[in-house]
């Protein structure tokens, strides 16, 4: 057979072939550089506490291991404040008896102005006259000057419906603040929206939620209409 008969068999492709080219060396190098460091990293680091990456575990963990434990009726009077003094300041300021200053006492005691301002002024705004329309005043309402019962109602259970405010209706629903402000804020935050504004009510006692809270319990929403009727006309 001569070399013309070859001639389809010429003109196709060589077959193809796998591989047999070895893996460059520099490669086993590079990863043999790679298990050195990685193994000689971790056992350098052994026994020492965490340089990089999320060190907030172990930071925290050596927080709550270094604070005391409370054990004095003092310190539960004031724990929010304790946790942010040291040690060393809260024995010079305590007492032989355990006991501490009133001034301490005093500042643990909750804002009801920033309480206003992180949960109400949104709706009732910085200047107590809420949004015409959509959101009733509290400067001058009757509902907030009201015996103490009304408004301590309102916050606590909420209130939807149809309500009158100095004049001017209003058809919406008053969130609850019941198991979101404890009865000490939310007496605060009250007692600081009857004394501003122009308003002139006494101030709320946390002695006056903890009442309402035994009398009803956990309910529902007030209406004006049953605000009225337990309350009576304001």
């Amino acid at each position: 057979m001569n070399q013309h008969d070859h001639r389809a068999q010429n003109r196709e492709a060589v077959e193809p072939e796998e591989g047999t080219r070895a893996v460059p060396k520099i490669v086993f190098v590079y990863i043999a550089i790679l298990i050195v460091w990685g193994v000689g990293y971790y056992a350098w680091q052994i026994g020492k506490p965490m340089q990089g990456g999320d060190s907030r575990t172990p930071v925290a963990t050596a927080y709550q291991e270094s604070k005391p434990v409370k054990s004095s009726s003092a310190e539960n009077v004031v724990e929010s404040t304790v946790a942010e003094i040291s040690d060393s300041e809260v024995s010079n300021t305590a007492s032989s008896e355990g006991s501490v200053p009133d001034s301490l006492i005093a500042s643990s005691e909750p804002n009801g102005a920033a309480i206003f301002s992180a949960r109400c002024s949104a709706c009732h705004q910085a200047t107590g006259l809420g949004i015409p329309g959509v959101f009733p005043p509290l400067a001058g309402s009757e509902w907030m000057l009201a015996d103490a019962a009304v408004p301590v109602a309102i916050v606590h259970d909420g209130l939807q419906g149809k309500i009158e405010v100095a004049g001017n209706q209003y058809q919406g629903v008053m969130p609850k603040f019941d198991g979101q402000l404890s009865d000490a804020e939310l007496a605060a935050v009250l007692s600081y929206a009857r004394s501003q504004w122009g308003n002139d009510a006494s101030a709320i006692s946390p002695g006056a939620v903890t009442e309402h809270r035994e009398r009803f319990g956990d309910r529902k929403e007030w209406s004006a209409q049953e605000l009225t009727k337990v309350f009576g006309k304001l």
